[in-house]
């Protein structure tokens, strides 16, 4: 049976799949979903899309020059990665780490096996004390004093999606009509209702009709995870997304969801089979704020990607790149405010740190 049988078998059951639960079966679905079946890609011929540590090995380089910076102030021992895709981070990370700055452990937060087995071919080539620090999880109890690296996680993880017609909020679903599957409309249950309601008074503002939008309430559930499970962290989030304001700006009129398959977005979803495009949704970072705030977390930074960059010796590190051209197509890639340079924002979140400890980005928290 493929994905899209199961698709339908469950929307018979049940007459219809809210579209967060139609994401979470696309994407996660054991052996079919996007980020659970054999043929997902993520290096940069074959992939989808294409992500920050893909393109150089000088973007872990910036991100370990945060990490050895951190460490003056803060006592990490280990790091962390989530859904490390094709292992160019962590190899990059380790191969680039001088002897004094080592962590202890490299963990690996990753459900998907056949991921496992490529992250692990990649890794083998570390040398031997280098891959002997990797260790993969599928959760993170008993994980302390570690440094977080979450690229591009929040984004992957199901939304709800909403629209407002004729001045009344409908939830979108998806449902079968003469055996094909259709986006439907269902009555905003009451405690949506107030979630959006909490929104546009935030706002000032009331949210206008013909509008989709999105709200991600499982992302708390994710971050409480790390919250509650991990002590003396530091948590670098890394993902395209939008302060509250922009996020819900009223010429954003179709919401931020995306699919992508071959580099291109893609309109039609029912066209294609399912399983076998990636779905995406940017981040409401004011909402992953306020989850910090809740669990008492300090936000130590909230920047750009250009601004992290640049602050973290970037331009430094492109120096070992091999000829001009290809030089400055990478920096263009990750800097420029048109490429990843502004459209991807870092937050970065901690239980506690030194009051010394200064960072130079330009910090737009003020935002959030």
């Amino acid at each position: 049976m493929n994905l899209t049988k199961e698709i339908h078998a469950k929307i018979k059951q049940e007459g219809y799949i809210t579209f967060d639960e139609f994401i979470d079966m696309s994407l996660y679905f054991p052996n079919y979903g996007y980020y659970n079946n054999p043929n997902t890609e993520f290096g940069p011929k074959n992939s989808d899309f294409i992500t920050a540590p893909e393109i150089s090995e000088i973007y872990a380089c910036s991100i370990l020059k945060f990490y050895k910076d951190i460490r003056k102030h803060k006592k990490i021992e280990n790091v962390l990665e989530f859904g490390a895709g094709s292992g160019e981070m962590a190899f990059n990370f380790l191969n680039n780490c001088d002897a004094k700055n080592l962590p202890n452990k490299y963990y690996i937060v990753e459900k998907n096996i056949h991921l496992i087995e490529k992250q692990n071919n990649k890794l083998k080539k570390l040398s031997k004390n280098l891959y002997e620090k990797i260790v993969w999880v599928k959760d993170i109890k008993a994980i302390d004093d570690v440094f977080i690296i979450a690229n591009e996680i929040l984004d992957a993880i199901p939304a709800k999606f909403f629209k407002k017609e004729d001045d009344k909020f409908f939830e979108k679903s998806v449902k079968e009509e003469d055996e094909k599957l259709v986006i439907s409309l269902l009555d905003c249950k009451e405690h949506l209702l107030e979630e959006i309601y909490s929104i546009e008074s935030r706002l000032g503002s009331k949210i206008p009709n013909s509008y989709s939008f999105e709200i991600n309430f499982l992302q708390e559930k994710f971050l409480s995870e790390i919250f509650n499970k991990i002590s003396n962290f530091i948590l670098l989030i890394i993902d395209y997304g939008y302060h509250e304001e922009e996020f819900f700006h009223p010429q954003r009129k179709n919401g931020t969801v995306q699919f992508y398959k071959n580099h291109s977005k893609i309109e039609d979803i029912f066209s294609y089979p399912h399983g076998s495009f990636d779905i995406s949704v940017s981040v409401d970072f004011s909402r992953v704020f306020r989850t910090a705030l809740n669990y008492g977390i300090k936000l130590y930074s909230f920047t750009t990607q250009s601004q992290f960059l640049l602050n973290t010796n970037i331009l430094e590190f492109a120096q070992k790149i091999e000829g001009e051209f290809d030089k400055n197509n990478i920096l263009k890639t990750l800097l420029f405010p048109s490429d990843m340079g502004e459209n991807f924002k870092i937050m970065v979140l901690c239980d506690d740190i030194s009051g010394e400890f200064q960072s130079s980005f330009k910090d737009f928290r003020h935002k959030l």
